[in-house]
């Protein structure tokens, strides 16, 4: 098993053109986050999916009924044959490798479209469960790469939340 894939941390957006235009993808993420209605018991996460650069879809937590993960609901609303296997997906925090409620993982349900790369923008918080979500997509083969340089963005959308001390990294 040689080629284990790791994760890759970006901490300069400027490092190369794939980092820069991830940056403005994460960014319109982050945006997505911020549409999110805020609850005490989990996260507003954003997620952005992108073929040739090309926004496909888009998704927020919350955004569809019954408590779905931003990385659902952008995956959702893809018509499948548009989702090739290049695609990348940005969400601005570490996909979900379980779900308390017994729904299929964020992490798995990527795994299952076919998506290449996974840009987060912060590893998921322990405040509600221990995710494992980054290194289930590397074991999977997909590249994950961090973009370490915007996660107090990223954390942004879930001021509520980092108020009241929930936060544990």
């Amino acid at each position: 098993m040689g080629n284990k894939k790791a994760l890759k941390v970006v901490y300069d957006h400027k490092e190369s053109a794939e980092y820069e235009n991830a940056y403005e993808f994460m960014n319109l993420a982050i945006q997505q986050a911020f549409m999110a209605p805020t609850v005490s018991t989990a996260f507003n996460v954003g997620s952005v999916v992108v073929v040739d650069d090309v926004v496909m879809s888009t998704g927020y937590s919350r955004e569809h009924p019954g408590n779905t993960h931003a990385a659902e609901v952008a995956l959702a609303k893809l018509n499948p044959q548009k989702l090739s296997h290049g695609s990348s997906l940005y969400n601005t925090m570490e996909p979900c490798s379980h779900r308390l409620s017994g729904k299929e993982s964020c992490a798995d349900r990527i795994i299952r479209a076919g998506v290449a790369k996974v840009y987060i923008g912060v590893k998921e918080p322990s405040t509600f469960s221990e995710c494992k979500g980054c290194q289930t997509l590397l074991d999977a083969g997909i590249d994950v790469i961090y973009m370490q340089m915007l996660q107090e963005r990223c954390l942004e959308p879930n001021r509520e939340l980092l108020n009241r001390n929930f936060y544990k990294q």
